[in-house]
């Protein structure tokens, strides 16, 4: 069990990493999103610092205060202002570019991906990974990363400050991060396996519906609404219960998360009233509004958690695809004109995840320019056999000749 667990980690690391590896083309523009949340965390700060000094003017009636105090707290807000746009828009940038690079891989992978590969998985499930999966993905790889570095450098900032201030109150903030590690390790597994149903089911979904579109005269004709109907309602109500399941967990995270750090936040009032005896009031009142500003950042973090383990399920079931082995092509020779003349030579074929024989021994010649008609039953391998001719298959027994060319 030890070894599972370490082995899904490193495969979530090596997942996350890999993903991360899309940035890259864009990291300057990247760290200029960097740069613009480091500007809006640092303003932070700026507004507790603020307060020590209006209250300490208040106190000792520094008309000087006055005017620069406005004046600064304009300022602040500008910064932050800057900052946020800075952060927000070129984060943006780099998400859509990511969200355009995704999909065309992952559409021209399906054009040179073998036969086998669409049989083996339903157009709803393809579909689905280009439309929702690769959103999921562009969730983790940016919007996390803009909510981690916007929200973890302003807690950085305010923890800095806090410990400017007074570092053995603020000691007791770091005594609950392995509290809050705990409840977060506990939600990540549940987040990862829910997302991969979510994900499952709205395959489902666009696939049961593509169906309906597509048939809908079939449907139509053999009385099947009732079926269909049903068919999709079930899928539906499956994909509802598990999208429940993750707001669920998500929304027990975020208040036991806050009922940590408020608990601790209050601790710390109750010792800076004790403890900050020499302090000046602006001193007390600008530690308490910087400590009062860390449970928002800490909430956000902790739910961003949701978000990068549904980027991370969604990114393995991209991955999964991008890594299939593409079509082999082998052919050594260009035909400058084509006769058409299709000669089978005891031609046997069965299907990969089949052992029983589709084709056996069959030997015969269409000549160029004659219709043949093909008469079987269903099943018979009619249609294996139209599909062995462009190689949408490959054969491994017996020869199938174009103008005495054999075609593999």
């Amino acid at each position: 069990m030890k070894n599972h667990t370490e082995s899904e980690k490193e495969s979530s690391l090596q997942v996350y990493l890999r993903l991360l590896d899309y940035v890259k083309p864009h990291w300057k523009i990247f760290l200029l999103s960097l740069l613009g949340f480091l500007i809006f965390a640092s303003t932070q700060p700026m507004f507790a610092a603020l307060m020590k000094y209006m209250i300490d003017a208040l106190e000792s009636s520094q008309r000087s205060a006055i005017y620069w105090i406005p004046l600064a707290s304009v300022g602040i807000v500008l910064v932050r202002g800057v900052g946020s746009f800075l952060g927000s828009y070129f984060i943006a940038l780099v998400s859509s570019s990511i969200v355009h690079t995704l999909r065309c891989q992952l559409f021209d992978r399906y054009t040179i991906l073998p036969s086998h590969f669409f049989d083996d998985n339903n157009s709803g499930h393809l579909i689905s990974r280009i439309t929702y999966n690769v959103q999921q993905v562009t969730g983790a790889a940016t919007d996390a990363v803009k909510v981690v570095a916007r929200e973890g450098f302003t807690v950085i900032g305010l923890f800095g400050y806090l410990f400017y201030m007074n570092w053995k109150l603020s000691l007791i903030f770091i005594a609950i991060t392995p509290l809050i590690g705990m409840v977060v390790k506990i939600a990540t597994k549940r987040f990862r396996s829910i997302s991969k149903k979510i994900q499952n089911s709205m395959g489902e979904l666009t696939h049961i519906s593509s169906e309906m579109v597509i048939g809908n005269r079939v449907v139509k004709s053999f009385g099947g609404q009732p079926y269909e109907q049903e068919r999709f309602h079930t899928a539906s109500r499956y994909s509802f219960r598990q999208t429940m399941r993750m707001v669920k967990t998500s929304a027990i995270q975020t208040p036991v998360l806050q009922l940590i750090v408020t608990t601790a936040l209050a601790v710390l009032i109750f010792l800076a009233l004790l403890l900050m005896e020499n302090a000046t009031t602006g001193d007390f009142i600008a530690y308490i509004t910087a400590a009062g500003l860390i449970p928002k950042p800490i909430r956000q973090l902790s739910e961003v958690n949701a978000t990068i383990q549904k980027g991370i399920a969604a990114a393995e079931s991209i991955f999964e695809v991008l890594d299939e082995e593409t079509e082999k092509n082998s052919g050594s020779h260009t035909a400058k004109r084509v006769n058409g003349i299709v000669e089978f030579k005891n031609l046997s074929y069965h299907y990969n995840d089949s052992e029983k024989q589709v084709l056996n021994n069959i030997s015969f010649k269409l000549e160029a320019g004659k219709t043949v008609a093909l008469v079987g039953h269903s099943g018979s391998g009619k249609t294996t056999l139209a599909n062995l001719i462009p190689r949408f298959y490959d054969h491994k027994e017996g020869e199938i000749l174009l103008d005495d060319l054999e075609i593999n």
